[in-house]
């Protein structure tokens, strides 16, 4: 596996791995009008993507908010589960200064792998967006300490 930055050429490969994660797994749970857009949101500071077998596998972005770091837009293609491609995403992730995540409270297997690789929880909130069928999910927060990992 090879992990780079997402050159803006990637993005209609990223854009066709969004669309298979999302028939997969409902994520994103709305389908954005404009995916390409989507994998850039604001405060965007690095895009990454991991690629196996010449294919884009996996990707993330590490948003700036408020000073502060965040994990976003990370998926792993369904048949790339396995090869520790999410494991690698937080990683360089966290390499480059991402210490904040959030994710729905719904998302088991997304939370499994946030807490095996040593995020703790540190609150969950009321999402201030809504899901497909109205209703607004709880966010759970999470944090990367160096100092307890």
């Amino acid at each position: 596996m090879n992990l780079r930055l997402r050159d803006p050429a990637d993005l209609p490969e990223c854009v066709a791995a969004l669309r298979e994660v999302h028939d997969a797994d409902g994520y994103p749970n709305v389908w954005p009008n404009d995916a390409e857009d989507w994998l850039q949101p604001p405060g965007t500071a690095h895009a990454i993507v991991a690629e196996f077998d010449g294919r884009i596998v996996g990707h993330a972005v590490v948003v700036e908010r408020d000073h502060v770091r965040w994990v976003s837009r990370l998926f792993v293609l369904p048949g790339a589960r396995g090869l520790r491609v999410g494991e690698a995403l937080l990683a360089e992730a966290r390499r480059i200064g991402a210490n904040m995540l959030d994710v729905v409270e719904q998302s088991d297997a997304a939370i499994a792998l946030y807490e095996r690789t040593g995020w703790t929880l540190v609150y969950a909130r009321q999402a201030d967006w809504v899901m497909a069928d109205g209703s607004r999910p709880i966010e759970r927060i999470y944090a990367w300490d160096p100092a307890d990992n």
